[in-house]
């Protein structure tokens, strides 16, 4: 399968925020994760690695 699994990294903890997500579009400053079941959240952050051998994604929280 072709799901990935977001971390995202606040106050220099690296937590899991979200599974199984299909889509990954930027809006405006955000970025909107949309799952395979079609659950959707919108996260700030930066992307800090992308790893598709793992399927992961790493945001990090803005820094403004």
């Amino acid at each position: 399968m072709c799901e990935a699994t977001v971390y995202l990294t606040e106050d220099g903890q690296e937590k899991k925020f979200m599974q199984d997500v299909v889509l990954m579009q930027p809006e405006g400053d955000a970025w909107l994760l949309v799952t395979l079941l079609g659950e959707q959240k919108l996260v700030q952050g930066n992307i800090k690695k992308l790893d598709f051998l793992k399927h992961t994604v790493h945001l990090e929280e803005s820094k403004e």
